[in-house]
């Protein structure tokens, strides 16, 4: 009984950390993560094993930067909020750094989107807008 409990805990620990991933990817960026549609839903789509390899190539490379922009909005913001509640500091100057981020967020989503169309067929690609349009 105490496994299931454990395990039980683990899991909804782990749904809930990926939970508040999604919400945070969600919250600094307005853009859609057409790339985890695409390889989430592969078979569906008919994605070939080298269009796969392509997707997985910019994913490995790209979701490790993205992570860290995500991770430094959230913290300017956090930093934003301490510093109206608490000192006089100049916060439009403050919020800069998280505007850029944000925008360097979103350039990056653009460049995915464009790379996306270029591995995938038209055909591909309008499946993945249409199921991203499905679950939003």
């Amino acid at each position: 009984m105490k496994k299931i409990i454990v395990l039980m805990s683990i899991l909804l620990l782990s749904m809930t950390t990926l939970q508040a991933n999604k919400m945070a990817l969600a919250h600094t960026n307005p853009m859609p993560n057409l790339m985890r549609i695409a390889s989430g839903n592969a078979e569906l789509l008919k994605i070939t094993p080298d269009q796969m390899k392509s997707i997985k190539a910019w994913t490995k490379e790209h979701k490790p930067k993205m992570k860290e922009m995500i991770k430094k909005v959230m913290s300017e913001e956090k930093k934003l909020l301490e510093d109206a509640l608490n000192t006089d500091n100049d916060s439009v100057k403050q919020a800069e750094v998280m505007l850029e981020t944000r925008k360097k967020i979103i350039e990056m989503k653009t460049t995915c989107r464009k790379t996306l169309k270029s591995i995938l067929s038209k055909e591909q690609y309008a499946g993945v807008i249409s199921i991203y349009k499905s679950m939003n």
